[in-house]
């Protein structure tokens, strides 16, 4: 921030800087050339000679031959133009034309040194000729109305130093009948006592205005990427058509030296309609400042510059002569950019809008200035002169820039503004998550305490309950004895264990729940007299083995444990695993007499069916394979989580 503020003082204080730099040069460079003795010559003769169309200057002119009928004129001389030409088209050969002769007598000189001849401005809808002592020694290009008028001229008097200086000077100005012309006062001296005074007026009159143009269009095409990026910015899209039509405009200020890329006729279209361009897009900048439209200015704008354009179209060149016709279009120019810059200043006011009250101020200024421009364009005004409409534009950029970077600073404040409601606002929102998920974590730590006591409620009720239960019965009709009552225990206890295990953190990992099972399992395989093989090898982690899960698992094991143990008199039980890519295999497979399912105790009792119902309530299937060298059960467990395998389920015992 600090630094976008030091550029725009930088940026403010240019126009200053820029004129002190030109007061010093134009202070000191004199200065140091102030010992040089410059010929200015500020009187001339004059002569008119009225001619048919124009034509090519010869190379060598005879003063005798001239016509003698010179007057006497004062430097700058300057001839007043036609408002309303009788010619419509100068270029027809035609048409009537005037030539005009200016002649200059200079003074012998003994200098052996080179010397030049300095003209600040020569100014006509024509061709200008220049002839020292008879020889041609500078013309203008062919073309009539963009012919250089506006460059500095800085002609060499002699090829060498060995030279003299020549003694008269001819200039030739040819020229429509109703046009204007004129000249201003010559300098002439040896080339490094006037180089100065060239290059403060070349400065002045063409390299500001084309340097300010270049820079004005150079951030005016920025503009045009800025608003491309962001289309609701049409303020940038404005000023980029007000850098356009002013480069447009700047245009004929400084060229002139070579012939024109186009013809001279859409040229002056371009030139005299770019400053009609300037004022409607001016009216609508102004308007998106101050947001008070004015309907019925915007269309009498808009009516204006399409009539302009209309009236001045090269097609209707042999009606309408655009160039001869602009010190009028001019007029009406000045008349509605006032009109544009005076609502526009008066709707700022209105609007309290001081970025419209600036630029409508700069535009009454600029109006005024364009008036300046015309006196000097019709010869009102002395010629030597210098046009200020390209300074006008630079204020005009300026000011845009300021309102620009004006506006870029507040969006830039709004956004932190917004930036920081919203992370005000976000810092609500995550403190308002962060309790809420608090209380969901109570809750659900609530919840899970709740469930795990009414599964191991469960349990104790199907299994270790269920058992005594039973023994209360037998016991009470009298039917329990002593051995029976020890197997009671033995059961309540296993069922105990079993419960217990299941709670033991086994993190996915089947193979520490089964070596949790072969631990409280081998004891009792030790005393019925059966040897276990162990021939396991790894298996993949099942993420949705729980408490829950785990313990139906152990019941389903311990269930075929019991039944190996008590119906197939079996002396080995083997127990293997494998997998595949969806499914772990638990195989357990002894060398008892077998059964066949309809008659064998295997299957009699509700142990078989409590194991099916637990298998698929955790999405698990077991199968059953008999033959006469044994049993074979087989546990197929998915290794990826299954709907029934993640919800809760009952199973009774």
């Amino acid at each position: 921030m600090k630094r976008a503020a030091k550029d725009y003082w930088v940026l403010k204080q240019w126009p200053g800087i820029l004129f002190l730099t030109t007061a010093l040069l134009t202070l000191c460079i004199p200065a140091v050339a102030a010992t040089e003795s410059a010929l200015h010559i500020t009187r001339a003769q004059l002569l008119n000679i009225p001619v048919q169309g124009f034509s090519a200057p010869p190379q060598v002119i005879n003063e005798q031959l001239l016509p003698d009928k010179w007057t006497t004129v004062d430097l700058p001389h300057a001839l007043t133009r036609q408002l309303i030409p009788t010619s419509a088209e100068h270029g027809n050969a035609t048409k009537p034309t005037i030539e005009t002769w200016y002649r200059l007598q200079l003074p012998a000189s003994t200098s052996a040194t080179q010397q030049q001849l300095y003209i600040p401005r020569w100014k006509t809808d024509g061709n200008l000729a220049i002839y020292a002592d008879g020889q041609l020694i500078y013309m203008s290009h062919s073309g009539v109305y963009w012919n250089g008028w506006n460059i500095p001229l800085s002609i060499s008097l002699n090829a060498t130093a060995d030279t003299p200086r020549p003694r008269s000077i001819l200039l030739r100005i040819q020229r429509p009948s109703d046009s204007g012309g004129g000249i201003s006062s010559i300098w002439v001296q040896e080339s490094s006592g006037l180089n100065w005074r060239y290059r403060i007026r070349y400065l002045l009159q063409v390299q500001l205005p084309y340097t300010s143009s270049v820079v004005f269009l150079a951030v005016g095409l920025f503009s045009f990427f800025v608003w491309f990026k962001s289309r609701k910015e049409y303020s940038y899209l404005l000023f980029f058509f007000i850098s356009t039509a002013s480069f447009i405009r700047t245009l004929h200020y400084y060229v002139g030296e070579t012939e024109l890329p186009i013809p001279e006729s859409w040229f002056s279209w371009l030139t005299i309609n770019a400053l009609f361009w300037m004022v409607l897009v001016t009216h609508f900048f102004l308007r998106s400042l101050h947001h008070r439209p004015t309907g019925w200015l915007g269309a009498f704008v808009i009516l204006v510059t399409l009539l302009a354009g209309v009236l001045t179209l090269p097609m209707l060149s042999g009606v309408l002569n655009a160039y001869a016709l602009s010190p009028l279009i001019y007029c009406a120019l000045i008349t509605t950019g006032s009109l544009v810059a005076g609502v526009g200043a008066y709707q700022s006011w209105q609007a309290r809008c001081n970025d419209g009250l600036l630029l409508s101020g700069w535009a009454i200024a600029g109006m005024l200035l364009g008036c300046h421009d015309w006196l000097l364009q019709n010869n009102y005004l002395t010629i030597e002169s210098i046009y200020l409409g390209p300074y006008s534009n630079i204020g005009a950029f300026l000011i845009v820039m300021h309102i620009i970077f004006r506006r870029f600073i507040k969006a830039n404040e709004n956004v932190k503004k917004i930036n920081a409601s919203l992370a005000f606002r976000l810092n609500e929102r995550e403190d308002e998550l962060t309790k809420s998920y608090q209380r969901l974590r109570a809750i659900e730590h609530r919840q899970t305490l709740s469930n795990e006591r009414q599964r191991l409620m469960q349990d104790m009720h199907d299994g270790m309950g269920s058992s005594l239960i039973i023994a209360l019965l037998e016991a009470e009709k009298g039917h329990l004895d002593a051995s029976s009552l020890t197997d009671v225990l033995k059961n309540c206890i296993e069922d105990l264990k079993l419960t217990i295990d299941s709670m033991e953190p086994v993190e996915a990992d089947l193979l520490l729940l089964m070596a949790t099972l072969r631990f409280r399992l081998t004891p009792r395989l030790e005393s019925a007299g059966i040897h276990l093989r162990w021939d396991i090898q790894n298996v993949p982690a099942l993420d949705w083995l729980d408490p829950r899960n785990a313990l139906h698992i152990l019941r389903i094991l311990q269930e075929t444990f019991s039944n190996i143990i008590k119906h197939t008199n079996a002396t080995e039980i083997r127990i293997t695993t494998s997998y595949d890519a969806t499914h772990v295999r638990v195989i357990i497979v002894d060398n008892g007499q077998g059964f066949t399912e309809e008659h064998s105790a295997y299957f009699s009792g509700k142990g078989l069916k409590n194991q099916l119902r637990r298998a698929a309530s955790i999405g698990a299937e077991v199968l059953w394979h008999s033959t006469a060298a044994g049993v074979t059960v087989t546990l197929t467990l998915p290794i990826v989580a299954t709907e029934r395998n993640s919800h809760p389920s009952e199973c009774a015992q």
